[in-house]
């Protein structure tokens, strides 16, 4: 699957990744799972446009870091579990 991004969104999306210190990929990936998680439990309605609400966002303002926090944060990222299967040679 491919998406085409304006310009505007592909540089947001790039800048918000490496705040976070993670891929671009990642990071869409659990947007689009969030976004999808959240459609489910909206009993699949879709109210356009979209917004996510985070536990530590006060009301309806935008999540800001702490004074003195704002800085990049540390997020680890864990891919799947991968296994090697060796040919054998011989």
């Amino acid at each position: 699957m491919s998406l085409r991004l304006s310009p505007e969104l592909h540089q947001r999306l790039q800048e918000c990744a490496a705040r976070l210190k993670i891929k671009r990929h990642t990071l869409a990936q659990n947007a689009i799972e969030a976004a999808i998680e959240a459609i489910e439990k909206n009993g699949y309605r879709l109210p356009l446009p979209m917004q996510f609400r985070f536990s530590n966002e006060p009301g309806s303002e935008v999540a800001r870091y702490p004074k003195g926090h704002e800085e990049l944060s540390h997020v680890e990222e864990r891919g799947p579990t991968y296994t090697v299967k060796r040919r054998k040679t011989g």
